[in-house]
C-alpha cells in the first residue's frame, strides 16, 4: 500500500501556512497553531489505521468478454467486495488498452461494511487484434480525508477483437449487411457454370446444348438425355496478404490491411462453402505466416485465428520470399489471390519478376488497393504553393501507379484495381468469374 496526502490534509496545511503569516500582525494567534497541528496529527493517525485495515479487506474482480467485434460496443464490469468492518469511499481506475474508446476509466463508489458492488463501463475498440488490460488501481480515503491509501491489483486480462463482419452479422451497418447478402447469393450461385466435371443425366430441355446429348442413354430410354456438368470442386485457393508499409495507410474504413483482412475472410467463406480448399500466406519483407489449404466451413475459425491479429510493421514488402515459400510448400496448381498495392517502378519490377515465375504454375489474381488520400489531394482545390506541390506529387504517384498496373496486366495475371473500402464485392465477383471459366 502507498500513502498519499488527502484533500483535507492539503487544506489544513494551506490554512496553517496562512495562519502563520497572521502571527506577524496579531501575536495572540500563535497559540492556535499547536492546537490545530495536534488535532491534525490525531486525524492523520486515525485515517492511517482505518485505511491500512480496510484496504486489506477489499477485493476486485474484472469481467469482460473474451472475443468482440471491431468498433462494436461491449461492457466491462468490476466487482468491488468490502469484507471489512468500515464503510469505504473508494476511487477505482482501470488500466485500459491504448486503443480503447474511451481511453481512461475512473469511477468512484461508496460501499458499506460487508457488502459488494459492481461498476459497469461501456467501451469499444476500433482496431482488431489482441489487446491487453493492465492492473486495477484502488484509492481509498480515510474517514477524515487526511490520508489516502493506494493499491494496485494485478488482474491481467486480454480481449480479442475480430473484424465486425466475421464476429456479428447482426451488428453490421446497412452497407455491410447488403454486402453480406450479396456474397451469400454469389456463394449459392457460384457452382452454376459451364463446368467440365460430370454431375448427372437428365431429360433434354429447350435451350440445352445438343452436343451434350448422351446417345447411349437416349437409345436406352427412347427420349433425349443430356449430360449435366458442374464447376470442379475441391480446388485450392491461396490468399496472400501483404503487411508492408503501404498496407498501413488509412483507407476510410480502417487501414488497407484491415480492408484486406475483411475481404480475405469473406472470400474464404465463399470458397469453403463452394467446396474449395482455402489457405493463407502473410508477409512483408519476410514470411510471417503460412496456412496450408483447409477444407470445410469449420476451417473458418482457423483462418480467422491466423489473420485477426496481423499488423503492418512498416517494412518494405518483398514478394519473392512469399512466392518462393508458396512454390516449395504448395506445388499444386491453385488460384493465388494477392492483396497488396504498388506505387513505384522498382516495386513493380521486382513483383513482376516474381509473379511471372508464379504464373507459370498458378492462376494469379492481384488486388491493387488504392490510396484514398491521393484521390482527395488530386481533386482538391489549390489555394497555396504547398497545395500545388501536394497536388503535383499526388498526380505523379497516380501516374506511376497506373503505369505499374498496366505493366502487370501485360504479364498475363488478372489485376483488380479498387478502393480498399469497396474491395470485398469486386474481389468475390472476380473469383466467381475465374472459377466459372475453369481457369484453375
Amino acid at each position: 500500500m502507498k500513502l498519499r496526502p488527502g484533500r483535507n490534509l492539503v487544506h489544513v496545511f494551506a490554512a496553517l501556512t496562512l495562519w502563520s503569516l497572521l502571527i506577524f500582525v496579531w501575536s495572540p494567534a500563535v497559540w492556535l497553531i499547536p492546537v490545530v497541528g495536534t488535532l491534525a496529527v490525531a486525524m492523520i493517525y486515525q485515517d492511517y489505521r482505518v485505511v491500512s485495515h480496510s484496504i486489506q479487506h477489499i477485493t476486485l474482480q474484472r469481467s469482460l468478454p473474451s472475443v468482440i467485434g471491431r468498433s462494436i460496443k461491449f461492457c466491462v464490469s468490476i466487482r468491488v467486495t468490502n469484507s471489512g468492518q468500515h464503510a469505504i469511499h473508494a476511487q477505482v481506475r482501470d488500466v485500459l488498452p491504448a486503443e480503447s474508446v474511451p481511453h481512461v476509466w475512473i469511477t468512484e463508489c461508496e460501499l458499506p461494511a460487508d457488502r459488494q458492488d459492481e461498476i459497469v463501463g461501456e467501451f469499444q475498440i476500433p482496431i482488431r487484434g489482441m489487446h491487453d488490460y493492465g492492473p486495477i488501481w484502488l484509492r481509498l480515503s480515510g474517514p477524515y480525508g487526511m490520508l489516502d491509501g493506494q493499491r494496485s491489483f494485478d488482474i491481467a486480462d486480454s480481449i480479442r477483437v475480430l473484424p465486425e463482419g466475421y464476429w456479428s452479422q447482426a451488428e453490421l451497418s446497412k452497407e455491410h449487411r447488403a454486402e453480406t447478402q450479396l456474397l451469400d447469393k454469389l456463394s449459392r450461385a457460384r457452382m452454376q457454370g459451364m463446368g467440365t466435371e460430370f454431375e448427372s443425366l437428365s431429360e433434354f430441355r429447350e435451350g440445352d446444348d445438343p452436343r451434350r446429348i448422351d446417345w447411349r442413354a437416349t437409345a436406352k430410354y427412347r427420349y433425349p438425355i443430356v449430360r449435366r456438368f458442374q464447376i470442379e470442386r475441391h480446388r485450392d485457393v491461396m490468399i496472400l496478404i501483404d503487411c508492408g508499409r503501404l498496407m498501413g495507410t488509412d483507407a476510410d474504413r480502417g487501414t488497407k490491411l484491415d480492408c484486406a483482412v475483411d475481404a480475405s475472410l469473406m472470400l474464404s467463406q465463399v470458397a469453403l462453402q463452394g467446396g474449395d480448399r482455402c489457405g493463407l500466406g502473410i508477409f512483408d519483407d519476410q514470411v510471417l505466416g503460412y496456412l496450408a489449404p483447409q477444407s470445410g466451413p469449420g476451417s473458418m475459425r482457423t483462418i480467422a485465428e491466423c489473420v485477426y491479429n496481423v499488423r503492418s510493421r512498416w517494412r518494405e514488402s518483398d514478394f519473392s520470399q512469399m512466392f518462393a515459400t508458396l512454390q516449395s510448400r504448395h506445388p499444386k496448381r491453385s488460384l493465388v489471390v494477392v492483396l497488396s498495392d504498388i506505387v513505384d517502378a522498382d516495386t513493380t519490377h521486382r513483383f513482376r519478376a516474381s509473379v511471372a515465375r508464379l504464373a507459370q504454375r498458378h492462376v494469379v489474381l492481384f488486388a491493387a488497393l488504392r490510396t484514398p488520400l491521393l484521390n482527395r489531394v488530386s481533386t482538391s482545390s489549390v489555394t497555396t504553393m504547398v497545395d500545388g506541390s501536394k497536388k503535383a506529387v499526388a498526380f505523379r504517384m497516380l501516374r506511376d501507379r497506373e503505369k505499374a498496373i498496366h505493366s502487370l496486366t501485360r504479364t498475363g495475371i488478372h489485376v483488380l484495381d479498387v478502393e480498399p473500402a469497396e474491395l470485398t464485392v469486386p474481389l468475390i465477383n472476380q473469383f466467381v468469374g475465374l472459377r466459372q471459366r475453369n481457369l484453375v
